[in-house]
């Protein structure tokens, strides 16, 4: 067991989430989260050190869709395909060339 990480998803089970960790420790902290049959309920991005973009609601993962986007739910639901969701909209920040620390909820479905 991950101390590190057992901390983490106590405090992402809260209505707080977690205190902000860098991106390569949200990869990590992901797939454990999804092993552990939790998905990211949502998930705020903040510029860290050295980053170019200040802040993007399209680089998070929000608690409900904007729009009509019945695919949203599915990525909350289901473990594996949320740290999916998460590992694109990660990529899809660096493909920008943005550098953030993460905060996660997370929950099991």
């Amino acid at each position: 067991m991950n101390q590190r990480f057992e901390h983490l998803i106590a405090q992402a089970e809260t209505g707080g989430g977690t205190e902000w960790i860098s991106e390569a420790e949200l990869l990590e902290f992901n797939e454990y989260l999804a092993a552990r049959g939790y998905g990211v309920a949502r998930m705020e991005v903040s510029r860290a050190a050295g980053g170019t973009v200040n802040r993007n609601f399209g680089y998070g993962v929000l608690p409900a869709p904007l729009g009509d986007d019945p695919e949203h739910w599915l990525n909350h639901f289901d473990p594996v395909r949320s740290a999916e969701y998460v590992r694109e909209q990660v990529q899809y920040a660096k493909e920008d060339g943005a550098l953030f620390d993460y905060k996660v909820w997370a929950e099991q479905p």
